[in-house]
């Protein structure tokens, strides 16, 4: 209702903050997906406010990520999505998983990353970064694959937990001493905790940035 009190006057713009934030999950979807119709068909510009990455993908033509009151990038959900301008970005937008490492070399968008102990992968370079600096390489649980090695990432991870979800299965796997997550869809559970498996780790999918301290997401 106050939504309709709102959009009646035509406002050159509209502030939404967290309108969707009280209700229960099934019902903030659909009107999620309502509310983005509303928005399209009126014309009208709205400045919506989330802490939802969902929400912001779905209901934003352009998205603007802050911390601390400071703008870190503004772009389309795509350029948001899928090139990270920082970590902490990166993190906000799914790439949970950081591996600590030192970049060694770099050819054109890609380079190397040495995570110690000879082991080394390939990461895509989303900031200006040049060999000797320590980086932090940030995945997405989802673009992580087990059981694969199929690409020159490729090492083997034990297995150290799982979480069955029906659709998908999550797994907490430890690669060079680090606990990674993983999100493999499919309705059955594929790989038994304990058990040692081969991982692939894309290089597309891989990103590196400058090592600012523990975590940018902190």
């Amino acid at each position: 209702m106050a939504l309709a009190r709102s959009i009646v006057y035509r406002p050159q713009l509209l502030l939404l903050d967290e309108p969707l934030s009280n209700l229960d999950a099934k019902l903030r979807l659909r009107l999620r997906d309502d509310l983005r119709v509303i928005l399209k068909q009126t014309g009208i510009t709205a400045l919506y406010v989330t802490h939802d990455q969902a929400e912001a993908v779905v209901l934003g033509d352009r998205i603007g990520v802050m911390r601390d009151g400071k703008l870190l990038q503004i772009g389309t959900p795509d350029e948001i999505y899928n090139r990270p301008a920082e970590l902490f970005v990166a993190n906000f937008t799914g790439a949970t998983n950081e591996l600590p490492g030192t970049l060694i070399a770099r050819n054109g968008k890609f380079g190397t990353v040495d995570f110690g102990d000879g082991r080394r992968a390939e990461a895509a370079l989303l900031q200006q970064l040049d060999p000797g600096d320590k980086v932090r390489v940030a995945l997405r649980p989802e673009n992580i694959a087990i059981g694969r090695q199929d690409d020159a990432n490729a090492f083997t991870a034990s297995v150290v937990d799982r979480r069955y979800q029906g659709t998908q299965t999550i797994y907490d796997i430890d690669l060079f001493g680090h606990r990674l997550e993983v999100l493999e869809l499919g309705t059955a559970a594929r790989h038994a905790i304990g058990v040692e498996a081969p991982v692939c780790l894309p290089k597309e999918a891989c990103w590196a940035f400058r090592d600012t301290g523990p975590s940018s997401y902190d």
